[in-house]
């Protein structure tokens, strides 16, 4: 008589094996496929994205629309994953720092910035440094990137690819 055993790896790694009903080969064999799997592994859920090469425009901060006095400008901020800095525009001030990033945590060091008046959009910006010091984790969907607070969205921003000649 045969049987099929699943063994179930992470959340979302399955292997099937069809076995003989013996207790002693149904041990073997679950003992092998876990040692197997233990030693080539699945891809985690948890792997981290790469977020270079993409510009990531602000678009909601703390649940509002993000709408700045001046339509050319743009909230955005731009990864380096080699060196593990960021940099970009805040309102009307460029910005740049560091952040480290494991599995879906994310935490940015305190930020250096330019500091240009601004006086119609300097809430949206002193906001926006404000929401960098308090994420501890991300995601991204699609071409969506969102950092979150204690498991709360406090940042949507949508990607746009960056050529090449831009990023350097």
């Amino acid at each position: 008589e045969r049987a099929i055993v699943f063994v179930k790896w992470h959340e979302f790694c399955y292997i099937s094996v069809n076995i003989e009903k013996s207790r002693i080969m149904k041990s073997f064999i679950i003992l092998l496929c876990v040692t197997l799997m233990g030693v080539s592994g699945c891809k985690s859920k948890k792997e981290v994205v790469k977020l270079d090469g993409v510009k990531w425009e602000l678009k909601v901060l703390n649940n509002k629309e993000v709408v700045l006095s001046d339509p050319e400008n743009k909230i955005f901020i731009l990864f380096d994953d080699v060196a593990k800095r960021v940099n970009g525009r805040a309102a009307c001030n460029r910005f740049f720092g560091d952040y480290e990033m494991t599995d879906a945590k994310l935490k940015f060091f305190p930020m250096g910035a330019t500091r240009m008046a601004c006086p119609n959009d300097s809430d949206w910006e002193f906001e926006f440094f404000q929401m960098l010091e308090t994420v501890d984790n991300y995601k991204v969907k699609d071409t969506m990137l969102y950092f979150l607070t204690k498991d709360n969205i406090v940042a949507e921003f949508a990607g746009s690819m960056l050529d090449a000649a831009k990023q350097k």
